[in-house]
């Protein structure tokens, strides 16, 4: 019976050895797990209480009340409407050009000659005179050219009182009307402000740049202003007196609707607006603000409605 007994007691020692291996692998994999699960919600409970703990700073500006002016800017042409083109009476060759760009003409004086002679047939030469007082715009051919009563042989300007021409763009054709104030400048004369009125608007679109052609007449007292200078014009659309303001970058948009947060006793209040006139950085509140009231201008896309903030110069 010993003998038998051995191999028994070996058996039930290997696997109490075994069992004793595996619980032992058992507690080393669930053991961490269980440890990080443990931290984690511990450090979720610290995050939690910190940003419960946090409170936001943030600086105001209080709403004020001003006057707001709309416009377009954009770029012009001064030129001459009240032109004139002179065309030769006769075919022939050009002789004679007493005349070039930029001079002034009375009007009787000669500006050109014409010889409408043929080979075997000789006419007299014919004059051409100028039919009023302006400033030659353009001449249109150099001597020893053929031309033609179709022709033009150049163009006289008036200069009585040129016009800055200027393309306005589709959308914004509702926005002007004649009689709109305009301020034009010139890099001739800079620091200087040139005011004037919308004068004419054409009554079509160009089909290729899809603009609308419109006529400035600017008051030049001194004559300075000459025809074929680019200046830089802005046209007064719309007007505002005495309206609540606020700064354009507080306002924030959920959809379509804008809003403001409002500090108040310590804490973000958010609060829906309507906008009015916006120019530049200043926007017109229709509806939902008063003046005095304290608008968040610095760090308003950080805080949400109810939470508590502390102010900072």
């Amino acid at each position: 019976m010993q003998y038998n007994e051995k191999p028994k007691k070996s058996r039930v020692g290997l696997i109490i050895l075994l069992l004793l291996i595996i619980g032992s692998v058992v507690v080393i994999i669930i053991n961490p797990f269980t440890y990080l699960k443990e931290l984690g919600a511990e450090r979720m409970e610290q995050d939690t209480a910190t940003d419960e703990e946090t409170i936001l700073s943030v600086q105001t500006a209080k709403v004020d009340t001003d006057d707001l002016r709309s416009y377009i800017e954009t770029n012009g042409n001064v030129v001459d409407t009240n032109t004139l083109d002179i065309y030769p009476e006769v075919s022939g060759k050009l002789t004679y050009l007493g005349v070039k760009k930029g001079d002034r003409v009375e009007e009787g004086n000669e500006v050109a000659r014409i010889d409408p002679s043929r080979p075997g047939m000789t006419y007299r030469v014919t004059s051409i005179d100028s039919p009023v007082k302006g400033t030659v715009m353009a001449v249109n051919f150099p001597v020893g050219s053929t031309v033609a009563p179709q022709m033009a042989l150049m163009r006289i300007g008036m200069l009585g009182n040129p016009e800055v021409e200027v393309p306005i763009a589709e959308r914004y054709i509702g926005q002007v009307d004649e009689g709109a104030e305009v301020v034009a400048t010139f890099k001739a004369y800079p620091g200087r402000e040139f005011k004037g009125v919308v004068v004419r608007m054409a009554p079509v679109l160009d089909p290729v740049t899809r603009t609308l052609e419109i006529g400035i007449s600017l008051e030049d007292p001194e004559s300075l202003i000459k025809v074929g200078m680019f200046p830089s014009v802005r046209i007064y659309t719309g007007k505002v007196e005495n309206v609540a303001v606020v700064d354009r970058s507080a306002v924030l948009y959920d959809g379509e609707q804008a809003y403001v947060f409002l500090y108040q006793k310590g804490v973000a209040v958010r609060q829906p607006i309507q906008l009015g006139l916006v120019v530049e950085q200043r926007a017109e509140v229709v509806e939902g603000l008063s003046p005095g009231d304290d608008v968040i201008v610095r760090g308003q896309t950080l805080v949400r409605d109810g939470v508590p903030v502390q102010l900072v110069d």
